[in-house]
């Protein structure tokens, strides 16, 4: 009777330890894929600020100036009147 009980003691051991590897290695390879998301988050979000700052730089007043200055005659440039602006009236959707 007690060969039975070591042994199946022997058996729960071994069995908790496989276990455990298994879990292991099972949150190791959960763990590296997590990391390699968050890496393409912080990639996606670092060409976003980068996009952000290239709209700021090219939309900037004083380089528009410049290169309304520059192509004036090219593309017949002139300053918006304020009698070429039309308002759209929205409607409320009911």
């Amino acid at each position: 009777m007690f060969k039975v009980f070591v042994y199946s003691l022997l058996l729960t051991f071994i069995s908790l330890i496989v276990s455990n590897q298994i879990i292991s290695h099972e949150i190791k390879n959960q763990t590296r894929k997590l990391n390699n998301i968050n890496a393409v988050i912080q990639h996606e979000e670092n060409k976003e600020n980068l996009l952000k700052t290239d709209w700021v730089v090219r939309t900037s007043p004083a380089r528009l100036k410049v290169l309304s200055d520059k192509h004036r005659s090219t593309l017949k440039l002139s300053p918006a009147k304020g009698k070429n602006i039309k308002f759209i009236k929205l409607e409320e959707k009911r």
